[in-house]
């Protein structure tokens, strides 16, 4: 098991990436909450369906 201090390293890497992404990529910055809905409900289901 990680430490708290490495899962929280790793937290504020996802952090970092996910601000790279909203700042660089046209497909992320076009996207909404309303966009992203649809999204999210997908991968969701999907990750329930692997555990």
């Amino acid at each position: 098991m990680k430490s708290r201090a490495e899962q929280l390293q790793a937290f504020d890497r996802l952090l970092t990436i996910m601000d790279e992404l909203r700042a660089q990529c046209p497909w992320d910055k076009k996207q909404t909450l309303e966009t992203l809905r649809y999204l999210t409900i997908e991968e969701t289901y999907e990750l329930y369906r692997r555990l």
